[in-house]
């Protein structure tokens, strides 16, 4: 039979507990804007009811109870779909940073348009064309050199955007790099504080909010898989990396607090030797530059052929990203390392690769750019050589040694068009290159932001090689064969427009004489070829492209690459927007539900205050009553 003390008991007991369900409503409708919060339940039960009857106990209606308390405060939560979001955002975060800096190269191009590059090609060799009508004008002249300097300085430009955006790729790497250490950081003092509030008997909520939403931020960086340990705790390790150091630990959040785990570190310098033998990298312990003792000078050495040694220096340089212990020092047994493959770059350096996320979107943007810098280095190749060749009617530019005067027909290109600017050298009191042996053989290290057009030549545009048998002479003005009308050989420049090269298979050491001979129509020994008007000319390869279909090709594969990108980045920004829809519908807070639970824990606690107030007068009854 209950008392009325028990009553009394029963009572109180159900003010707390309302009072605590209030409470945790407050809490949610506080924090029903803040960002990663789930929603909480108080999970109310009845308390112990008095002991069961026996044989000697009282035997009334049954267990008489005892009133209601807050079990546990729960997180209302859907670990299944964090896990899918989790893994659909470092898709997302890979392909958001290929959609930002790939926009960025579609800029740097600026195709089409009046000025882009595929333009001024035209108008260059439109240029040639006129030339050939009017040779004998020096407004013809002009406008060719003009335009081609306008080509050349394009390319130069173009080039130089080219590097600037990969700097600025590099220093988002190094950005990321420092920012995901910090994150991995702030992750492994919750999981330790996580820890001993659930050891102590509490329920860490706020705390595993603030954990799960750095773990989804930590997802978009990399891919990552975490496992459950006891106490809520949780190890978090990257997930499809093509390796770790063989000294290395993969773990990057622990359960237990003495193990050890990793942390990254970032490549800020690169250098290397002209045979790619040894490779000098300087990187910053966990991606910090504040202080200078954080720079790391560290030598790798190679003893794989020199093909392997510059795939493993662009590699290094793509990266740009090191495994490394808590201290931000790299898994290596000292200053120096010695691999003998590309595939000793993970276990012995310890190169981060991981498969998806941001990491992987700038890697693999650096490998864009540097492939369309090549690509642009084969145009700009290309088109000095051919010109040049056709221009002076000679395949090998040799060096023209000791010769004080030039001889007939001239075995060196004497008045090369095209050149490259870092070497050339134009001596203004001679009106002529000072260092035509170094132009010659520097001519193989043409590219895409070293092409020139000769000094000498925009100086004095009568030097332009027009004429049918100028190639029998090392200068135009010593040509006295032919008359000042003829353009036969302005026109055969003016053609290559039309011809077949094998641009694609350009080499970075590649020469004048190995592209004719292999890239044009494979004629051997190296020569030119009799186009019909008694200039020699090239002859079109019939597994080659035009300058301009070749640069189109580029262009065109840019803008499939940038409309894949785009389109990945909103597909998955409309399956995440799904999924956060339903975190939504079962984490987040409803302002209407809350209401509506607040107003029914509020009447159940006016309700026990009333019953509290009913006891207290029953007792008044008793203990005064007996008093009169």
């Amino acid at each position: 039979m209950s008392s009325l003390f028990s009553i009394f008991n029963i009572s109180t007991r159900g003010l707390s507990t309302q009072q605590k369900a209030i409470g945790v409503t407050s809490h949610n409708i506080a924090n029903a804007n803040t960002e990663g919060y789930s929603r909480q339940r108080a999970v109310i039960e009845t308390t112990r009811p008095f002991d069961m009857p026996s044989m000697n106990s009282y035997i009334g209606p049954g267990q008489e109870g005892t009133g209601a308390t807050v079990k546990i405060i729960n997180r209302i939560r859907d670990e299944f779909l964090d896990y899918q979001v989790r893994n659909e955002n470092s898709t997302l975060g890979k392909y958001e940073a290929r959609n930002k800096f790939l926009s960025e190269i579609e800029n740097i191009f600026n195709e089409p348009s009046d000025s882009g590059l595929s333009t001024l090609v035209g108008k260059f060799f439109d240029a040639w064309q006129q030339l050939s009508k009017q040779p004998q004008t020096s407004n013809a002249r002009t406008v060719v050199a003009n335009q081609s300097a306008a080509l050349a300085d394009e390319l130069n430009h173009t080039y130089n955007q080219f590097k600037k955006l990969k700097g600025n790729t590099q220093m988002q790497i190094k950005q990321t790099v420092f920012e995901t250490n910090n994150i991995l950081n702030q992750l492994d003092q919750l999981n330790q504080q996580i820890i001993g509030v659930k050891v102590a008997g509490q329920e860490p909520n706020d705390l595993m909010d603030r954990r799960d939403l750095l773990l989804d931020k930590l997802s978009k960086v990399m891919n990552i898989n975490i496992s459950k340990r006891e106490f809520y705790s949780v190890d978090v390790n990257p997930e499809e990396v093509d390796g770790v150091p063989s000294s290395g630990e993969k773990l990057l959040i622990r359960k237990e607090p003495n193990y050890a785990i990793s942390r990254f570190s970032y490549i800020s310098a690169i250098s290397t030797t002209n045979d790619y033998k040894t490779i000098t990298i300087e990187y910053l312990k966990n991606g910090n530059s504040d202080d200078p003792g954080n720079k790391i000078t560290l030598d790798i050495s190679s003893i794989s052929n020199e093909d392997e040694r510059k795939e493993i220096f662009k590699q290094i340089d793509e990266t740009r990203v090191l495994w490394s212990r808590e201290d931000g020092t790299a898994y290596t047994d000292g200053l120096e390392v010695e691999i003998s493959s590309k595939e000793q770059l993970k276990e012995k350096l310890g190169l981060f690769v991981p498969a998806r996320g941001e990491f992987k979107g700038y890697m693999s943007v650096q490998n864009d750019v540097d492939k369309y810098v090549s690509q642009l280095n084969k145009l700009a190749k290309a088109i000095a050589f051919a010109v040049n060749a056709v221009h002076s009617g000679i395949v090998d530019a040799k060096n023209p040694g000791g010769h004080t005067n030039p001889v007939q027909p001239p075995d060196t290109d004497y008045m090369p068009f095209f050149v490259n600017k870092d070497i050339a050298k134009y001596d203004v009191n001679s009106g002529s290159i000072s260092n035509l042996g170094s132009v010659l053989s520097g001519e193989s290290e043409i590219t895409a932001g070293n092409i020139s057009v000769n000094e000498e030549i925009l100086k004095d545009v009568m030097k332009i090689k027009t004429r049918t048998n100028d190639d029998k002479f090392a200068y135009e003005a010593d040509n006295n064969i032919d008359g000042e009308t003829d353009g036969n050989r302005a026109l055969a420049i003016a053609q290559l427009r039309d011809k077949l090269y094998g641009i694609q298979n350009v080499t970075d050491t590649m020469d004048r004489k190995t592209f004719i001979e292999n890239l044009t129509g494979n004629v051997r020994p190296a020569s030119l070829v009799d186009d019909g008007t008694g200039v020699k000319t090239i002859k079109s390869n019939i597994n080659g492209m035009k300058i301009d279909s070749y640069f189109k090709d580029i262009i065109d594969e840019l803008g499939v690459q940038e409309q894949e990108a785009k389109r990945i980045v909103k597909n998955q920004n409309d399956l995440l927007a799904g999924f956060q829809e339903s975190k939504e519908s079962i984490s987040g807070v409803s302002l209407d539900e809350e209401m509506a639970n607040m107003i029914q824990y509020q009447h159940a606690y006016q309700a026990n205050a009333k019953i509290v107030s009913v006891v207290d007068q029953l007792l008044d009854v008793v203990i005064n009553g007996l008093v009169r």
